[in-house]
């Protein structure tokens, strides 16, 4: 192990982060920023995402993931029908007739899956296909027995994203270099680092 580079590579990094410079990846939550769901969102994204509103006035040209943190039985109605009530929901649709891809955290017709007769659930998971194929899916919120990260430099970060996505190793390539801090929050939480 190259000691010296390892120190460059740590300095750079806590330099990163002390700045406020390090990269974060900017997510667009399409919703008023007050809201309760709104935040939930964002604490389920976690550190090193750059959370906008469209109150904001986000760049046009950048590329960002778009989120709806919750999509109502009507608004998904209309929405597979084509149309679009609100200036969300307006947001949303021009978004998927840019071909920029949005993500729904949570679907309001799932809460009455144990009550609701089976044929009015067939019609919203029929309206969730609809949807899934304009490019409007829903969020990843499955845990992670296994990370990947393909990064040179591993920090506490990529262990805390990785623990709060359930995982138990964290996969690593066989010359990435991790930090002690790193390495210390991964025996906290539990996490196995291997190198592949």
């Amino acid at each position: 192990m190259d000691v010296e580079a390892l120190v460059k590579a740590i300095t750079a990094e806590v330099l990163k982060q002390v700045s406020g410079k390090g990269e974060t990846s900017p997510v667009l939550i399409i919703g008023e920023k007050a809201c309760k769901k709104c935040q939930a969102a964002e604490k389920k994204l976690g550190k090193g995402h750059r959370f906008l509103y469209p109150d904001e006035d986000p760049s046009a040209g950048e590329t960002m993931r778009r989120i709806v943190p919750y999509l109502s039985i009507r608004h998904m109605a209309d929405m597979a029908a084509g149309k679009a009530e609100g200036p969300l929901m307006e947001m949303v649709l021009a978004a998927l007739l840019a071909g920029q891809p949005v993500e729904v955290m949570e679907y309001e017709y799932k809460r009455y899956a144990d009550t609701a007769p089976e044929g009015l659930m067939r019609l919203f998971e029929g309206q969730e296909a609809a949807l899934a194929s304009f490019g409007l899916t829903a969020m990843d919120m499955t845990k992670r027995e296994t990370v990947r990260v393909r990064k040179p430099l591993v920090t506490d970060a990529d262990v805390d994203e990785a623990n709060q996505k359930g995982a138990r190793e964290l996969l690593l390539p066989e010359d990435a270099q991790v930090t002690p801090l790193a390495v210390e929050s991964a025996r906290e939480f539990g996490i196995t680092i291997t190198r592949t």
